[in-house]
């Protein structure tokens, strides 16, 4: 393999990305680049990659862009006769940390990058260097509820919020409180104990919904005890704060297995 050569190449056989890291529209304005390009020149050169008798950028999109706006007939390039999922991670790297990439656009661009390494996200994760966690968080912010996705591509919210929501158990509930932490702009700590919460009365429901059925006649409730003694811990003083609470046998059982050591029975 032949070392990088610096060349000036002519702008019309220069290509976009094959997989930009940016989404269309990202670069926002360019018209100030493409003023400084006309005034001064491209300074940095593009870094791009042989295709046949063109070159597909690899890093420099913006400034290929902007040159484009400008006019210019020729770009200044470092040209690589191919490129690999190394150099595609420099770019990524670079875009990362400069230029506060979308948490959508890097969540798929690691996932185009991984079918580069075979799946491998260890391999991944040395590449872009970051935690193998960053990575797998990042991914698996694609597997989850597309909603959630689609609000996090809008920032209406956060990659933490996005992440907890994608841990509900029921998919009506975790769309419920993606409209609430949306609208409200709640806290991942927020929105952890509202996970929390709704997958604990999801796990009820089911564990309810896979009790075998009883043909056993339904008992007769007993009367009142008196004293009256508090459901949860048994406790019959101040009774005047006690309120009434009514709950099917069944629901008693599945509420006291959850509670365990907490529930206290009636003496």
């Amino acid at each position: 393999m032949s070392r990088p050569q610096l060349r000036e190449i002519s702008i019309d056989q220069v290509e976009d990305p094959h997989a930009p890291a940016r989404s269309a529209g990202g670069f926002g304005d360019l018209e100030d680049l493409a003023q400084s390009l006309r005034e001064v020149g491209v300074i940095e050169p593009l870094i791009v990659a042989r295709r046949e008798s063109r070159f597909e950028v690899v890093a420099g999109h913006r400034r290929l862009l902007a040159a484009k706006i400008a006019g210019l007939v020729s770009v200044p390039c470092i040209v690589h006769d191919n490129f690999k999922a190394a150099e595609e991670a420099v770019m990524l790297h670079e875009n990362v940390h400069r230029a506060d990439l979308n948490v959508v656009d890097e969540a798929r661009f690691y996932a185009r990058l991984l079918e580069r390494v075979d799946g491998n996200t260890d391999r991944l994760a040395t590449l872009v260097h970051e935690s193998r966690q960053r990575v797998e968080q990042r991914l698996l912010l694609l597997r989850g509820d597309p909603d959630v996705l689609a609000a996090l591509e809008k920032d209406e919210i956060g990659a933490g919020v996005a992440q907890e929501l994608n841990l509900y158990l029921d998919a009506p509930t975790r769309r419920a409180h993606l409209q609430l932490a949306a609208a409200g702009g709640a806290k991942i700590a927020t929105v952890r104990e509202w996970r929390k919460q709704a997958n604990f009365f999801a796990e009820l429901q089911a564990t309810r919904a896979a009790a075998p059925p009883t043909d056993a006649p339904a008992e007769i409730p007993p009367s009142a005890p008196d004293p009256f003694r508090c459901f949860f811990c048994g406790s019959a003083e101040d009774v005047w704060t006690m309120e009434q609470l009514y709950i099917h046998r069944p629901c008693r059982g599945l509420l006291k297995s959850a509670l365990g050591a907490h529930f206290r029975e009636e003496p």
